[in-house]
């Protein structure tokens, strides 16, 4: 155990926190915890509002526990999904693999750290679905202190099972099959996998609660006749569910507690498990896995000649950072394809949606208004802003480099090149966004060629802006020291700065327009001359200051 401990803490130390700055940093800390709190706090005070809404129409009913069964399951499939990219990443694809398979090590002791990394990482989010659920549960229900210190308790077993059974399923995969000599494939596909589901799930149960008229008087009888009826039933969704809520609804009696025990005895049952099974099959799923296959080919003199052209010094770096974003695959998952994949995964809500067909037409009955011509503009201004603040390239640009980046000051070409090349594939991927987005609601809606040239013009504007601001933010913030790819995109909080100052602008639009009631042309022109102006200003501070700040980056 003590083995464990000291592990643990090692690695901790090497993948340090998202928020963790170096000396002399302060207000960069306390401003990233204030964009935190902005960006946290809408979607906290959402959540809290719902659950009480749930909570007042369930209680009369006498099934109010569902709350908690529905918000433990769905936190537990969450966790799943979620532990299978971690486990993969800290497991598998993390540099201190191959440091510590040569020292004095059992595989229990190494793969008992890994768990326990991993499930730190589950707690962040496992406090974002179950936080607001737990306390807003307690604060309807009037309960004592002892739900409270019970709720601790759960919070902290919830995780475990979900990622017992995303570590057993990986490490089952990486020994009997051969993949690891094409690990970045593998990745790659385990990632679009892991989207296909998420979507498919998605789909499944928007498509179940739209309109489905099935089994409804057995449902209602079962609400009538059954006291926490409906807990069980939403339980099902994931096992070990129930025990763990019903060890909070009847909190402070023998009954309550024992619902407890049970649930820490099956998830110690499934943490020995693990690292039963583990000791056999983790060393040998891992061995191997920093060797790669490359393809023996002979490079002819015309190949040669082309692989080495000459290209101005900006492009040459641009598309440097460009295929790296396509060849990596935490890079490719989390920037190049969410480019892609997101304005598609917005058209699921709608079209999985029983009825779609009339939801549409009132939106293009209501678009046909002259007197909200304006405000569509404003509001597709905001939806293309959004999309280039969700796409984390521009960012990361500096953050992905890791410790490689310090190269960038042996290079004979001026910092405000790199930083203008290192630009361009965010803007790149964020009109790809702004493509896309706007021919689905070409699609859909019959806009008119006027208004997608306006929507186009003005977007344009914001896209240039939000990467503009991406870029100053990693500058100034960038998180050089992470021990797989992974941590440089996922686990770095940048990507919440151009989120917050995304939405706060695009609101700003949104209200103004909608306050003013100005014409669509005008609304088009107004935030075209206002964010070129922003963006004329941003731009100058880049290549002034940018130089400066690249140069005073430290390791």
């Amino acid at each position: 155990m003590n083995k464990v401990l000291i592990l643990t803490r090692m690695m901790m130390k090497n993948a340090e926190p998202a928020w963790r700055m170096g000396k002399g940093s302060g207000w960069k800390t306390a401003l990233l915890y204030i964009v935190i709190a902005i960006g946290v706090l809408p979607v906290v005070a959402s959540a809290v509002v719902m659950i009480s809404e749930l909570y007042d129409g369930l209680a009369p009913l006498g099934q109010e526990g569902a709350i908690l069964g529905l918000g433990v399951a769905m936190s537990s499939l969450a966790i799943f999904l979620f532990g299978i990219l971690y486990v993969l990443s800290v497991f598998y694809y993390s540099k201190d693999v191959e440091h510590l398979l040569p020292m004095p090590f059992a595989p229990g002791h190494i793969l008992g750290a890994k768990f326990a990394l991993a499930l730190l990482y589950e707690y962040y989010t496992a406090l974002v679905f179950l936080g607001p659920l737990f306390i807003t549960y307690g604060v309807k229900s009037g309960a004592g202190i002892i739900y409270y210190l019970l709720a601790i308790l759960v919070f902290l077993i919830v995780p475990v099972l979900p990622l017992v059974f995303a570590a057993l399923i990986v490490m089952l995969f990486m020994r009997f099959t051969n993949v690891k000599k094409y690990k970045e494939r593998f990745r790659i596909i385990g990632g679009l996998i892991g989207i296909g589901i998420v979507v498919g799930l998605q789909a499944m149960f928007q498509r179940q609660s739209s309109g489905s008229e099935f089994g409804i008087e057995q449902f209602q009888q079962m609400l009538l006749t059954q006291e926490n009826g409906l807990l069980s039933l939403v339980t099902q969704l994931f096992p070990g569910s129930n025990l763990a809520a019903l060890a909070l609804v009847d909190s402070g009696t023998w009954g309550s507690l024992g619902y407890l025990i049970a649930f820490l005895l099956v998830a110690m049952t499934a943490v020995a498990v693990l690292l039963y099974v583990g000791q056999h099959i983790y060393f040998s799923g891992v061995m191997g896995m920093s060797e790669s296959v490359a393809k023996r080919k002979e490079v002819v003199d015309t190949a040669f000649a082309k692989l080495i052209q000459k290209r101005p010094a900006v492009l040459a770096y641009a598309l440097k950072e460009w295929k790296m974003l396509w060849r990596t695959p935490a890079f490719l998952m989390n920037c190049s394809l969410s480019s892609i994949l997101i304005p598609i995964l917005v058209l699921i809500p709608l079209l999985s949606r029983r009825d779609s067909g009339e939801t549409i037409a009132f939106i293009q009955m209501v678009m046909q208004k002259e007197s909200v011509a304006g405000m569509s503009i404003a509001i597709a201004f905001a939806a293309f802003l959004l999309m280039g603040a969700m796409n984390s390239t521009s960012v990361t640009a500096i953050s992905r480099e890791g410790q490689g980046f310090f190269t960038n000051k042996l290079l004979p070409m001026p910092y405000r090149q790199i930083l203008l090349a290192k630009l361009f594939p965010g803007l790149v991927l964020s009109a790809v966004s702004m493509l896309l987005l706007l021919a689905e609601a070409v699609w859909l809606l019959q806009l008119s060629p006027t208004f997608i040239m306006l929507a186009i013009v003005s977007g344009i504007s914001g896209l240039i802006f939000i990467n503009l601001v991406g870029i100053i933010v990693d500058l100034q913030l960038p998180k050089l020291r992470w021990s797989s790819e992974q941590e440089a995109v996922k686990q770095n909080l940048n990507p919440l700065f151009p989120l917050v100052i995304g939405l706060m602008a695009g609101g700003l639009v949104v209200l103004t327009s909608f306050s003013l009631g100005i014409s669509m042309l005008g609304t088009a022109l107004g935030i075209f001359v206002l964010f070129t102006l922003i963006n004329i200003f941003l731009y100058r501070l880049l290549v002034t200051k940018g130089p400066i700040w690249l140069e005073q980056i430290e390791g």
